[in-house]
C-alpha cells in the first residue's frame, strides 16, 4: 500500500473511533454503592479493578505475579484476563485506569480498522475499498459492544492482522512477513481472551489450510515451504508469548477452569444471546444485529461474489469462515457447537456468541471487496464512481454506526472511586483494625467491589479460582468437596445433573444452615464473617459485632487460627478429599497441635489421638508482601509452621537462609519443617514457568529483530 492509502486508512480508524468517544462515551458511571451492578458489573469489579492494581505494581517497578487478598490467594499474572504483559496495557501504569480504558479503547478501535483495510487490499482491493471495510469492522456491533469486555475487544482488533499475516505468507513466504506473523500471535496471547485467539487462529488454519490445499491442487506439488514458513511463525509467536502462556497452563491445570472441566450447560448459561431467532429479528427491525453489520455489508458482500474481479475465492473462503462461527455462536439450535467442544481447549469456553466477531469480520472485509468492485464498474465514469463511494459510507453511517452508537450503553470516561470494604463494614457500625492479616469470609456476595489490600477477603471473582480453595470452600458450605455449588439450576428447562452451571468456579459463597463445619472458618483464619442472611447458628456461636438494623451482619469468630502458626504434630493427610475434610472436622484432630501432610517427616508424625503440646510455639509475621513473606517462629519442640495461605508452585521457603521443602498442609496451605528453636522462615514466589518463558520470549525477540532488519527480498503473488 503506498502513503495515501495508509492516511486514508488510519483517517477512517480514527473517524471511527472520534465517533464512538463523542456519542458513545458518558462522563462518568454511578458510584458503587449498590450490589447489583448490572451490564457493567464485569468491567467494574473485575477489569478496573485488576487493572489498577497491576498498574500500580508495575509503575512501582514490580511484576504482579501474586494476589494474596482474595480467596486464599492466587496466581495474578497467570490469570490471562489481567493482560499484565500485554504492552499497551502498561499504558495503566501512566495514567488512571478508567482514563487508560477510554484512550486503549480508542486505540483498539483504530486498529480494528486498520487491521480490516489491510485485509481488504490483500483480496486484490484498492484504498477506497479498504475504507470502507475497515469503517464497518470498527463500526460492527460486536465490536462496538465488546468495550465493557476489554480483552474481547483487543482480541478483535488484532484478528483481522492475524487473518492477514497467514495471508501474506501464503502470497509469498519471506522472514519478515514470519516475523510479523510471529508479533501478531504474542499479542493475540496476551490480550487475555483466550477462545477469542482461539476461534481466529481455528480460523486461520481453516483460511490458511483451503488455500496450500488449493495451491497444492494447481502446482501439483505440496507447498511445504510455505507450510513451514507458517508454522514457524506461530512457534515464534508462541514463544514471544511464553511468560504469559507457560504460567496460565500452570494455574489452568489446578484452577476450577482445568481443561475438561466445564460442562456444556456451564458454557452456555445464558440462552437470550444465543438465540438465532432474536438475533434475526433485530435485524429485520434494526438494519443490523450483532451478527450482521448491516444490510449495506450483505449487500455489498454479496456483490464481491458475483461482480467481475481479483480476490473472489479468498472472499468466499472468508465468508464460510463467517458462516461457520455464526453457526457455532447458536449452540442451542445447530450441532457446531457440541462438534467445537470436542476439539482439545474449545471445550472450557464460555459464552460461543462472541465468536460472532469472526462473522463481523468476514462480512466487512467482504463489503471492501465488493465495494472495490462497484467502483472499477464505474470506473469509466470517475464522478460516478466517486459518488457512489461516498454514498456508501453516508448510508452505512445513517443506518448502522449512528444508530448503534446511540442505542449502545455508554461506556464511562471516568469512574468513581471504588467502595472499600472498610465502607461497607463502616456502615454496618464495624470499624476492623487494617493489616492483621486475618480474613474476612464475605457470604453472597459474588463480586467485591474495588480491592482494599488493608483486608483479605475470601469472596468470589476471579474466574481461575485455585480448585482446591473452591473445595475447601464448597465444603465448608455444602459438606462436597467440589467447585460448583450444589442447588440446582435449570438450563433451558433442562435439569444439570444438580450443579449450579451458572459458573465453572465456585460462584457465591454461602454459609450452611447448619454450624457443624463451623471449624473450616476456624482453618481458613476467617476472624469475621459477613452475611446479608444470617443463618441462627452464627450468632449462637460468634459475636455479632454490626449495627442491629444493619444490612450486613458482620461476626467476630475468636476461635479463628492465626494466618501463621506453628504446631508440633503431623499426620498423614488421607489419600480421599472428602475423608481427609472429615478427619479435620473430628473431635481428635486439634489444628493447634496437628496438621495434616501429604508426606510428613517421620520424627513429627502422631497419632491423632496423642496430645503433644509446645506452649511456647509462636509465629509472628515481619514482612507480608505479595511475592514475599517473612515469619520469626520459636519454639520448645521441632514443629511445622503453617502459613494459611494457598500453596502453589512457585513458592519457595527457606529456614535460617537455607531452602527446605514447602509442604501442603491441612490440605490447602504451605506449611514448613522446622526444628526447636528460633528460627526465620521465608517465602518467594519465583515461578519457574516464568522464568522459562522469558528465556523464550528473549530468544524469539532476537529472531524476529534478526528477521525484520535482514535486507528485503522480493515475494511474488499467486493469482487466485
Amino acid at each position: 500500500m503506498n502513503a495515501r492509502a495508509w492516511l486514508g486508512l488510519i483517517a477512517v480508524g480514527l473517524a471511527a473511533a472520534a465517533l464512538w468517544l463523542a456519542f458513545a462515551t458518558q462522563p462518568t458511571l454511578p458510584d458503587y454503592r449498590r450490589h447489583h451492578e448490572g451490564w457493567s458489573g464485569d468491567f467494574r469489579s473485575y477489569y478496573l479493578p485488576n487493572a489498577q492494581y497491576a498498574g500500580e505494581r508495575i509503575a512501582a517497578g514490580e511484576w504482579p505475579l501474586w494476589n494474596p487478598h482474595q480467596a486464599l490467594g492466587g496466581p495474578m499474572l497467570a490469570t490471562v484476563q489481567v493482560g499484565a504483559l500485554y504492552p499497551p496495557n502498561w499504558l495503566h501504569a501512566l495514567l488512571p485506569s478508567d482514563r487508560a480504558y477510554v484512550v486503549l479503547a480508542f486505540l483498539h478501535l483504530v486498529l480494528a480498522a486498520c487491521s480490516a483495510g489491510l485485509m481488504v487490499t490483500a483480496f486484490g482491493g484498492p484504498w477506497p475499498g479498504a475504507l470502507v471495510g475497515g469503517l464497518i469492522y470498527a463500526s460492527s456491533p460486536n465490536v462496538i459492544a465488546s468495550i465493557y469486555s476489554p480483552p474481547l475487544l483487543y482480541a478483535a482488533a488484532w484478528a483481522p492482522l492475524l487473518l492477514y499475516a497467514v495471508d501474506r505468507i501464503i502470497d509469498g513466504a519471506s522472514l519478515r512477513r514470519v516475523a510479523g506473523l510471529a508479533v501478531v500471535v504474542a499479542m493475540m496471547l496476551l490480550v487475555g481472551w483466550p477462545y477469542a485467539f482461539a476461534m481466529t487462529a481455528f480460523a486461520a488454519a481453516l483460511y490458511g489450510g483451503l488455500l496450500l490445499l488449493a495451491r497444492g491442487v494447481r502446482e501439483r506439488r505440496l507447498p511445504w515451504r510455505t507450510a513451514l514458513a507458517l508454522a514457524l511463525g506461530v512457534a515464534v509467536g508462541c514463544m514471544l508469548a511464553a511468560p504469559q502462556w507457560l504460567p496460565t497452563s500452570e494455574l489452568l491445570a489446578r484452577s476450577c477452569r482445568a481443561l475438561g472441566s466445564v460442562v456444556e450447560g456451564q458454557a452456555v448459561f445464558v440462552t437470550r444471546p444465543h438465540d438465532p431467532v432474536l438475533s434475526w429479528r433485530a435485524l429485520l427491525r434494526y438494519g443490523y444485529s450483532d451478527a450482521v453489520p448491516g444490510i449495506v455489508a450483505l449487500v455489498l458482500s454479496a456483490l464481491a461474489l458475483l461482480l467481475p474481479g481479483g480476490g473472489r475465492v479468498r472472499v468466499a473462503l472468508l465468508l464460510v469462515i463467517g458462516a461457520l462461527a455464526l453457526l457455532v455462536s447458536f449452540p442451542l439450535h445447530a450441532p457446531l457447537y457440541g462438534w467445537l467442544r470436542e476439539l482439545p481447549v474449545f471445550g472450557d469456553f464460555r459464552f460461543p456468541f462472541r465468536y460472532r466477531f469472526l462473522t463481523n469480520l468476514a462480512l466487512s472485509v467482504a463489503a471492501g471487496v465488493g465495494a472495490t468492485h462497484v467502483l472499477r464498474a464505474f470506473a469509466p465514469r470517475p464522478r460516478l464512481a466517486w459518488g457512489a463511494f461516498a454514498t456508501t459510507f453516508v448510508v452505512f453511517a445513517f443506518t448502522v454506526t449512528w444508530p448503534l452508537l446511540h442505542s449502545t450503553r455508554p461506556f464511562p470516561r471516568s469512574v468513581p472511586p471504588a467502595r472499600t470494604i472498610a465502607d461497607d463494614l463502616l456502615e454496618s457500625g464495624v470499624d476492623l483494625p487494617p493489616a492483621d492479616y486475618q480474613r474476612i469470609y464475605w457470604a453472597e456476595l459474588a463480586r467485591k467491589l474495588g480491592r482494599d489490600r488493608s483486608f483479605d477477603v475470601v469472596y468470589d471473582m476471579e474466574p481461575m479460582t485455585l480448585a482446591r480453595t473452591a473445595e475447601f470452600v464448597t465444603y465448608f458450605e455444602t459438606g462436597r468437596p467440589s467447585t460448583l455449588r450444589s442447588p440446582p439450576h435449570k438450563l433451558g428447562g433442562r435439569q444439570q445433573d444438580g450443579d449450579w452451571v451458572a459458573a465453572p468456579f465456585y460462584g457465591h459463597l454461602g454459609i450452611p444452615a447448619m454450624g457443624e463445619r463451623a471449624r473450616m472458618l476456624d482453618l481458613l483464619s476467617a476472624r469475621w464473617i459477613v452475611t446479608p442472611s444470617p443463618p441462627s447458628w452464627l450468632d449462637e456461636r460468634f459475636r455479632r459485632i454490626s449495627l442491629p438494623d444493619a444490612k450486613l451482619a458482620v461476626f467476630e469468630n475468636p476461635h479463628a487460627l492465626p494466618r501463621a502458626y506453628r504446631v508440633p504434630g503431623a499426620l498423614r493427610a488421607p489419600g480421599d478429599l472428602r475423608r481427609a475434610f472429615r478427619g479435620m472436622l473430628s473431635d481428635e484432630f486439634d489444628p493447634k497441635q496437628h496438621v495434616l501432610l501429604e508426606s510428613p517427616p517421620p520424627r513429627l508424625v502422631v497419632s491423632a489421638a496423642a496430645k503433644r503440646r509446645d506452649p511456647d510455639a509462636s509465629v509472628s509475621i515481619e514482612r507480608f508482601d505479595e511475592e514475599s513473606v517473612v515469619l520469626r517462629t520459636d519454639g520448645a519442640r521441632p514443629g511445622v509452621v503453617v502459613l494459611t495461605d494457598a500453596w502453589f508452585p512457585g513458592w519457595r521457603a527457606t529456614v535460617d537462609g537455607r531452602e527446605v521443602p514447602l509442604l501442603r498442609a491441612n490440605l490447602a496451605f504451605r506449611g514448613v519443617v522446622v526444628p526447636a528453636g528460633e528460627h526465620v522462615v521465608e517465602m518467594h514466589y519465583r515461578p519457574e514457568s516464568l522464568r522459562r518463558g522469558f528465556w523464550l520470549a528473549l530468544a524469539a525477540a532476537v529472531g524476529i529483530g534478526a528477521a525484520w532488519f535482514r535486507p528485503r527480498r522480493a515475494t511474488g503473488r499467486s493469482d487466485d
